[in-house]
């Protein structure tokens, strides 16, 4: 039989269905018809990939797996994408000059090449846009007091590096946010040392980029791939979302958890022998209908707390009593009254005053609840009210 995986979920057949099922199917049928239902879910997972394309939202471009992968890892410094991919000539060191594959972020922009001989780290890069920079930024800078060229004399190489062939050397924040964000293919070298600037920030140009610092801020990136864009006349305007193209979420990035499989109690069969029998276990919290001993219904249930004898779910061999499709109860348990109206499907099962019934005003099926009876859901209290006559063998087991 095929059980429910959450708690608290019920199956239930009718007893033709299932029969005829038996008579068409052998027993390994079954049993494989049970795992395929099971397991589906496992095999969907292994299915599972993240996506090689993105939609940006805030400036509505794509990333592919040509930078992908980058832009993810240095988002903070990189900024979106503010171009679609495009195709252009770019001199570079390492590699021959000829057209590759460029997109523009706010921040800089990223080349593939490929081909660059310093391995798989340098396949993506990006150009020397800070050189550029500070060449255009020339004039306003004029009468700026630029630090002497030095190296790290007297620092520390957790706070200092110091570059052969610039001549200059990055220190302390610019340092840390360097080794963060790929320096050496995304900043690239120093090409100054840092000054504060007019704007009372202090700056350092690097050959791909612009770092910012202030007290407030802590360091940023200038934004010199907005400024190449609008100097080289780049196509900037956002695009609409590709129909099969998720928006960026890093949780794209993350596998689904595996599927939680819960298993739920095996049942004893029937006790007493009847073609029909209702069996309740009290440690399992759980109950099970046969008919001609095959499982029509079973789910989890609430018993009675067993606080004391008089809320205790009675052990033993009993038989369906009494029936009422609805009944209102009222009592009074060790000093207490009780009145629960519009109880839903009860069948009593002794002259004790315990029932199976439908319970409306709680969903913690599995655990002990109830002042003696038998807590069911409102559908399989209804299955069974409908299923059970008078007389329909009820057993309770420890």
């Amino acid at each position: 039989m095929l059980r429910s995986l959450r708690l608290g979920d019920m199956v239930v057949r009718h007893v033709a269905s299932l029969l005829a099922l038996a008579r068409r199917m052998t027993l390994a049928a079954l049993l494989v018809a049970t795992i395929c239902a099971v397991f589906a879910p496992v095999a969907a997972g292994q299915d599972w990939a993240p996506p090689s394309k993105v939609w940006v939202e805030n400036t509505g471009h794509t990333v592919d797996k040509t930078f992908l992968r980058t832009w993810r890892a240095n988002l903070a410094h990189l900024g979106n994408p503010i171009t679609q991919e495009v195709r252009d000539r770019v001199k570079l060191d390492g590699v021959k000059t000829k057209e590759r594959t460029l997109q523009y972020f706010q921040n800089g922009v990223l080349i593939s090449t490929g081909d660059d001989k310093r391995g798989d780290d340098w396949h993506v890069r990006a150009i020397p846009l800070g050189e550029e920079t500070l060449t255009l930024d020339s004039k306003r800078l004029k009468g700026t007091k630029f630090a002497k060229i030095a190296d790290c004399d007297g620092a520390t190489r957790e706070t200092c590096r110091y570059f052969k062939s610039t001549k200059h050397s990055v220190k302390h924040g610019f340092k840390q946010y360097w080794e963060k964000f790929q320096g050496e293919q995304l900043i690239g070298a120093p090409i100054t040392e840092e000054f504060v600037a007019s704007d009372g920030w202090t700056r350092q140009y690097f050959e791909n980029g612009v770092l910012l610092w202030k007290m407030d801020k802590g360091v940023v990136a200038r934004a010199i791939g907005k400024e190449a864009a609008a100097r080289s006349k780049v196509k900037t305007t956002a695009i609409q979302q590709p129909g099969e193209i998720p928006t960026y979420a890093e949780a794209l990035f993350s596998p689904p958890p595996p599927p939680v499989v819960v298993t739920t109690p095996t049942g004893p069969g029937p006790v007493q022998g009847g073609y029909k029998e209702i069996v309740i276990s009290i440690s399992q919290q759980y109950m099970w209908a046969y008919e001609a001993g095959a499982t029509v219904a079973e789910t989890y249930v609430s018993t009675g707390t067993a606080e004391t004898p008089e809320v205790t779910t009675p052990i033993g061999y009993w038989s369906i009593l009494t029936k009422y499709d609805s009944q209102t109860m009222e009592g009074t348990i060790s000093n207490e009254y009780y009145r629960v109206e519009d109880v839903p499907w009860v069948m009593y099962f002794d002259n004790l005053g315990n029932a199976l019934h439908g319970a409306y005003w709680h969903n913690n099926f599995g655990s002990p609840m109830s002042h003696g009876c038998v807590n069911l859901p409102l559908d399989i209290a209804s299955f069974l009210y409908g299923w059970a006559e008078i007389g329909t063998p009820v057993t309770v087991i420890g």
